[in-house]
């Protein structure tokens, strides 16, 4: 089993959501600290190098780099590196063409129809990409830098590794 989520960056990520600790104060009353911390962006959660195929390549291309990878999502890219769309492992299994060869001839970009294909900035905040993934019904969007090239990926998964490594009352 795989996961987008790397163990070194979840371990840090629980460690910066330590409960703040109690300073006590000149009288002797304990005070909480006040939390500074900024909100976290899509550039804090992303998976930094998403698989990638360009929006030319064959389904058959695409496979081929989800099954290598161990990934679960490729994002589909044009010439300048800007993503076209986001396929999944379960996408490409449904529209798998009849034959021998049609997955070979099959562009990568034909399984990109209709919605929406939603992209996010870096420096948004993770509430307003998880608004934004729920509105399209999307469970990864691709993150962008300020030309519109990919600079990442923030998926389901990464949601999950935030709310899993949330401290609870009884830590």
């Amino acid at each position: 089993m795989s996961s987008l989520v790397q163990v070194d960056r979840a371990v840090g990520h629980r460690a910066q959501r330590q409960a703040p600790r109690q300073h006590e104060a000149a009288s002797g009353v304990v005070l909480p600290a006040q939390r500074t911390a900024r909100p976290r962006t899509a550039a804090d959660v992303m998976t930094r190098f998403p698989v990638t195929v360009h929006r030319s390549a064959s389904m058959w291309t695409a496979w081929d780099r989800l099954r290598t990878t161990g990934s679960r999502h490729v994002v589909v890219v044009d010439d300048h590196q800007r993503p076209v769309g986001v396929l999944d492992e379960r996408t490409l299994a449904l529209e798998w063409p009849p034959g021998p060869m049609a997955a070979h001839r099959t562009p990568a970009h034909s399984l990109l129809r209709g919605g929406p294909r939603p992209r996010v900035l870096g420096g948004d905040e993770v509430t307003a990409v998880a608004r934004t993934m729920l509105g399209a019904g999307v469970d990864a969007v691709p993150v962008v830098d300020r030309n519109g090239r990919l600079y990442g990926l923030v998926t389901l998964w990464h949601f999950a590794d935030l709310v899993a490594a949330w401290p609870t009352d009884e830590e």
